[in-house]
């Protein structure tokens, strides 16, 4: 089939190749794969019946589907500008713009539809290889997205669609002054009422595809930092805002009368209160251990860390283990906690260096309590700063380190 066949001749695909570089040039990748995607997807529709997909995934799908019909024809997808018409999803309006651009939106459907069907074929391969794949679900919602666009009853929204108030967190490990997202806020009474329709459609989805998903941002699941917008206007910082519980026990005790807890780990950094420890505890979700957090105050008991807990040299929002070690003054702490570390526990090992730091953490994890743990593919190979992946609250230059 025009699947698992050649969609291009050979010398189309050696005109689109990109240059081998060591970060993504993400408007080069739009518009060659872009275009090249587009020619693919007219191609495939002529082997592929794509309406029963588009049947079959319609709740989240025909939203999909009239967003980036209406994005591409008002030039933006500011959705809350787009005519009054435009405002709010609904079937009819669908129906309207399927009917006016059934080639557009059949493509976009089918580039979906391949991409789930190769994604399928992927993990029965990661399976069968014994290979586990972790997946990572952000808790909030883009503004500018189809599921915020077509279900603004569930968000914190003025009748125009703009922001009463918008996620982010207070000043933490990560950033001094907090960090401003700007996503929306679920009205967590509302979505309760709906049997927390909108998350456990996403979980289902995705446990298609994932052995184990990380909750992205799990104290937000039990309390939030909600930064109000006077006027619906947006602030410039996350400073003002105040911490609301939300609806833990009645969104957990869904969630797992559907998936078992061996599914999940928690993303349980930041602020940690009593009441999100509790709750992690008491439904039994595995949490994270960063170690480059864990010298500046003592020199840990490694080896007694939880078994359950997954240890890790540090994520996508840490500096690479070089990088936070170059960072490091001479006498801080934590050189000093993991030199005395490394004397006491890995004599062998020798005392911890530029050139040997992120072997030296990697160890650290390999000895910890820990049954599992995960070093980013940067510490692995030793490598600074220049490949970090992302600073927190910053929106220009980040995901862009490339292997």
């Amino acid at each position: 089939s025009t699947l698992d066949g050649t969609l291009f001749p050979y010398t189309t695909l050696f005109r689109s190749k990109l240059p081998h570089t060591s970060s993504v040039d993400y408007e080069a990748v739009y518009r060659i794969k872009g275009q090249l995607l587009d020619l693919a997807a007219e191609r495939i529709l002529k082997d592929i019946d794509v309406e029963d997909y588009i049947r079959e995934n319609a709740w989240h799908l025909k939203p999909y589907l009239a967003f980036t019909m209406l994005s591409q024809k008002m030039h933006s997808s500011e959705w809350y500008l787009w005519p009054h018409e435009f405002r709010h999803y609904c079937d009819k309006l669908y129906d309207e713009l399927y009917q006016q651009n059934k080639l557009e939106m059949r493509k976009t459907a089918v580039l979906q539809q391949v991409f789930e069907e190769q994604f399928t074929r992927l993990k029965a391969y990661m399976t069968d290889s014994g290979v586990s794949l972790i997946g990572d679900l952000p808790l909030y919602l883009s503004y500018e997205s189809s599921e915020v666009w077509a279900h603004q009853d569930l968000f914190d929204l003025d009748d125009s669609g703009r922001r009463l108030s918008v996620a982010g967190v207070p000043p933490d490990a990560f950033s001094e002054s907090g960090q401003l997202w700007g996503n929306p806020i679920y009205l967590w009474d509302r979505i309760q009422d709906s049997g927390f329709e909108i998350f456990i459609r996403r979980f289902r989805h995705v446990m298609r595809y994932f052995d184990l998903i990380r909750l992205d941002h799990f104290i937000g699941y039990v309390n939030y930092w909600k930064v109000n917008c006077p006027n619906s206007i947006v602030p410039d910082s996350a400073i003002n805002g105040a911490w609301v519980r939300a609806l833990p026990e009645a969104f957990f005790d869904t969630l797992l009368s559907e998936f078992p807890i061996d599914k999940f780990i928690a993303e349980d950094l930041g602020i940690l209160n009593n009441d999100v420890c509790e709750v992690r505890e008491r439904y039994g979700f595995p949490g994270m251990i960063i170690l480059q957090f864990c010298f500046e105050e003592s020199v840990p008991d490694a080896m007694n860390f939880p078994s359950d807990r997954f240890i890790y040299t540090g994520t996508h929002d840490n500096s690479t283990t070089r990088g936070w070690w170059d960072s490091l003054p001479e006498n801080s702490p934590s050189r000093l906690n993991l030199a005395v570390f490394c004397k006491r526990f890995m004599p062998d090992n020798g005392l911890p260096n530029q050139d040997n730091i992120h072997d030296i953490l990697h160890e650290v994890a390999r000895i910890s309590g820990c049954d599992r743990y995960i070093i980013p593919m940067q510490d692995i190979l030793g490598l600074d700063d220049e490949a970090r992946m992302n600073i927190p609250g910053t929106a220009l230059g980040n995901w862009q380190w490339r292997l």
